[in-house]
């Protein structure tokens, strides 16, 4: 073979290795973000009636539950606060409503009933993510004077916004919030809990399959804990035995078992299921159950994220194909190009030796 095909062979070598160096360390790193303009939407509901506290009655209660959880993506907030900290952030709006009412809205601001009106539970959030990690990021809310910082409520008032700093959300929100990050691993990691305001450790319990897609299952245990308020809850007297008091102080515990099946190459939560009991206590001792019902993502919602689907003309889920995808660029294709590279290497190498070997035979 001439020197002009032995250049090729090299030429060819050092082009597939190339390939698989800019593959694993530039395009699978490009491509493994979050997405800043994402909109999901999820539906858990509740697989047998729960037992909810009803203001309304002043009852225990057994009812169906429905919720639904609704996550859409500043662009321009996620371009702001990247800039400032110098690195790829993602900033998400999230809304989880949780009601009997399967399709439950919110009621119109001049509605005169909209108080009576508000869903047995509501939590809105807003929190800045690593796009790679899915980890939480501190964001100064001093810096946040156009409201493009993270807060947490359970109203829809702007000045009932509680941010970093405040008695009930000291710190901000910690550890992973909405998603595992890329190329999740099997280990224990902290996830964060809306109603305690604070991240728990979430541990990994096995591989299994949901409609084909191999998952990673990981479980959270939050003990019973009392829920921080902004101030001390009062109920009155007559409801939890003490007839002969107007009101008194009484203690909102809350304790859950969380599972969450995790698609691991994209780090999406694939299925949640949540065991919760919430609690009013006094002095000790439990007076009334708030909550206790065991709810997780309907069919529906599964299907959608390992399948895809088109919401409101918006493609969302579909973490099946992008699996396969980030695999493909994370790992087939540098692998096969650096091994045909090597190969090509070897044998231009190989032949620049011969005709020496046989000359000095």
């Amino acid at each position: 073979m001439g020197n002009r095909s032995r250049i090729v062979l090299l030429a060819l070598g050092i082009f597939f290795v190339g390939v698989a160096v800019m593959a694993r360390f530039y395009a699978y790193p490009t491509l493994a973000v979050a997405p800043p303009d994402q909109v999901a939407h999820t539906t858990s509901t509740t697989t047998q009636d729960g037992t909810v506290f009803v203001v309304a009655t002043q009852k225990e209660t057994q009812l169906p539950l429905t919720s639904t959880r609704t996550v859409r993506g500043d662009v321009v907030a996620a371009e702001k606060i990247g800039q400032a900290l110098n690195r790829e952030v993602v900033v998400f709006d999230t809304a989880v409503v949780t009601d009997d009412d399967p399709a439950y809205a919110f009621p119109s601001e001049d509605d005169a009933k909209r108080d009576d009106k508000a869903p047995l539970s509501f939590v809105q959030e807003r929190v800045v993510l690593d796009a790679h990690t899915g980890e939480a990021i501190a964001w100064d809310p001093d810096k946040a004077t156009d409201n493009s910082g993270e807060y947490i409520t359970t109203t829809l008032k702007t000045e009932d916004r509680k941010r970093p700093g405040d008695q009930v959300f000291k710190d901000g929100h910690q550890g992973l919030v909405l998603k595992f990050p890329f190329g999740t691993e099997k280990k224990t990691y902290k996830f964060w809990d809306s109603t305690l305001r604070q991240a728990f450790p979430i541990e990994f319990k096995g591989e299994t399959e949901l409609l084909g897609l191999k998952v990673y299952k990981f479980v959270q245990e939050i003990p019973k804990s009392e829920v921080p308020q902004a101030a001390k809850l009062k109920v009155p007297g007559a409801l939890i035995g003490e007839k002969g008091q107007p009101s008194v102080v009484v203690d909102r515990s809350y304790q859950n078992t969380r599972t969450l099946w995790i698609e691991p190459v994209t780090g999406a939560i694939i299925k949640g299921e949540e065991k919760q009991l919430a609690t009013i206590d006094y002095n000790g001792e439990v007076k009334i159950t708030a909550t206790d019902a065991t709810i997780g993502y309907d069919d529906a919602t599964v299907k959608k994220n390992v399948e895809g689907a088109t919401v409101d003309g918006k493609a969302e889920g579909g973490y099946a194909e992008k699996a396969s995808q980030l695999n493909l660029i994370g790992f087939w294709v540098p692998l096969l190009s650096l091994i045909l590279g090597l190969l090509l290497l070897g044998l231009a190498g190989f032949l620049s030796l011969r005709p020496k070997a046989r000359r000095a035979a």
